[in-house]
């Protein structure tokens, strides 16, 4: 189902604002003192958003009754928005990544929370570019572009979006061969 320009870009806002709170959250929580950790958490944070990345997209976009069918729908168009409103999937990071860890540590909550947030904005990024901009050979987009594409001929492989790592790992990486991103 498409969805309209703001609930698709929606998050490039609300994500901005969800990183000052968090960020605040932090710097109340032990100031200065708690940098080193905070960062640390960010990075974590953003490598788990990768992996969680490829698991959603392989087992719940392509096997999930609710998902499959608004996946197999931007398989079908994929220059459409088509999406889950911003503040379902930023709301749901917030939920999943910082109410339990927050227990423990609000800091290591702030910046975990904060990273999977980052790493969901490069995923957005990255799959918008390679449907809706001009990406030739050369780019810095063009590898992830291949990546992505040859998943929309192949759907059984190629899951990473923002990056390719995690089907290395889990052999699902297929080239696209002989071919070039087509617009």
């Amino acid at each position: 189902m498409p969805i309209n320009k703001f609930l698709y870009f929606g998050d490039f806002v609300a994500i901005p604002v969800a990183l000052a709170v968090l960020a605040y959250l932090a710097l109340s929580a032990r100031g200065l003192a708690g940098a080193p950790d905070l960062a640390i958490s960010v990075l974590i944070g953003i490598a788990v958003w990768t992996l969680a990345e490829y698991l959603i997209h392989r087992f719940v976009y392509h096997h999930a009754p609710i998902f499959s069918p608004l996946h197999d729908a931007h398989h079908r168009e994929p220059s459409e928005l088509i999406g889950v409103p911003s503040f379902i999937s930023s709301g749901f990071i917030v939920v999943v990544c910082y109410f339990p860890v927050c227990f423990f540590d609000r800091v290591a909550a702030a910046g975990f929370t904060g990273g999977a947030m980052i790493g969901y904005a490069g995923y957005m990024v990255v799959h918008h570019a390679t449907h809706h901009w001009k990406v030739e050979p050369g780019d810095w987009m063009y590898e992830a572009r291949m990546r992505h594409m040859a998943h929309h001929y192949h759907d059984s492989s190629n899951f990473g979006v923002s990056t390719g790592f995690w089907d290395r790992v889990f052999g699902t990486a297929r080239a696209r061969r002989g071919r070039l991103a087509q617009t």
